[in-house]
C-alpha cells in the first residue's frame, strides 16, 4: 500500500508541478495572476480526476477479493 501511495503521490505532485508557470507575487499583475491561478485550479482538477481513478481501481480490487 505504501508504494501506491508514493506512486500516486508522486503522480499528484507532477501534474501539480506542470501546471505551475511562475511564481505569485505582490508585484504580479493582475491578468497574469488570473491567468496562473486558472492553469493551477486545471492541475488540480486533473489531480482530483487521478485520485479518484486511483481510488475507483483500489475499490474494485477489494470488491473482486470479497
Amino acid at each position: 500500500m505504501d508504494a501506491l501511495t508514493n506512486t500516486l503521490s508522486g503522480r499528484v505532485d507532477e501534474i501539480i508541478r506542470a501546471h505551475r508557470a511562475q511564481r505569485l507575487m505582490s508585484t504580479t499583475g493582475k491578468q497574469a495572476a488570473i491567468d496562473e491561478l486558472t492553469r493551477r485550479l486545471a492541475g488540480l482538477e486533473e489531480a482530483v480526476r487521478e485520485i479518484a481513478l486511483e481510488l475507483e481501481k483500489h475499490a474494485a480490487l477489494i470488491e473482486q477479493r470479497g
